[in-house]
């Protein structure tokens, strides 16, 4: 704690410009490096506990993988910068599409940002929003599917 204090002094005093860099960096990295690592666990837990059979059953139909990977993107709740690298480890098993469809559901409707929102917008709101996003990434995934 002691060092990020540091660098954000250094970041906010007036020095060259390497060293505010470097130190605006290692802020950056603190903050996003615990994200990476969840994300990396759940990914790896995944991966050893479901069996291989049943990801491979639901990754490759079309449908069913675009489902079950927004259902992920919601109940995972990752920081939206991870969710590329956790959308990667299922990119041999589940469809493209259904990769694209986490990465837009991901960062706009999982349990984190309904329960920010929900401070500022009605239930109503909040609802008419999942079910437009959920319906306009099936979509995309569908076409992605079909497309690749």
């Amino acid at each position: 704690e002691r060092f990020l204090e540091t660098c954000e002094i250094v970041v906010q005093e007036r020095g060259d410009r390497g060293r505010r860099t470097l130190a605006q960096f290692v802020v950056e990295l603190r903050s996003v490096m615990p994200a990476l690592i969840i994300g990396s666990l759940l990914a790896g837990a995944v991966q050893v506990l479901v069996p291989r059979s049943a990801l491979l059953a639901i990754g490759s139909d079309p449908a069913l993988s675009i489902a079950a990977m927004m259902v992920l993107a919601i109940v995972v709740s990752l920081c939206s910068n991870v969710d590329a690298f956790f959308a990667l480890s299922f990119a041999s098993t589940f469809t493209p599409g259904s990769i694209v469809a986490f990465l837009v559901v991901g960062p706009i409707v999982d349990l984190k940002m309904m329960a920010l929102l929900r401070t500022t917008f009605t239930t109503r709101v909040l609802a008419g929003m999942t079910v437009v996003v959920v319906l306009f990434a099936f979509a995309l995934g569908t076409v992605v599917n079909l497309l690749v």
